[in-house]
């Protein structure tokens, strides 16, 4: 499970900036309710994400999470 804090240390900026990239991609996963938050993604979630945001920075964090979570990254 992922969190807005954990894509915003994989892309090294603020959790603001973050939502604001996603805000418009959010209704599109399964049972998202409008009068809701949505605090967790799974990790096909997080994959999508990370495509729509962009290409994350090659630094140490993001190697060792690419080796932990392989298919996060694809």
């Amino acid at each position: 499970m992922f969190t807005l804090k954990d894509f915003s240390t994989i892309f090294c900026c603020s959790i603001r900036t973050i939502d604001r990239r996603i805000i418009k991609v959010k209704p599109l996963f399964k049972k998202f309710n409008t009068n809701t938050r949505k605090h967790f993604y799974t990790i096909d979630e997080a994959n999508k994400l990370i495509k729509i945001i962009g290409i994350p920075p090659n630094n140490e964090f993001n190697r060792q999470l690419a080796d932990k979570l392989p298919e996060l990254f694809k």
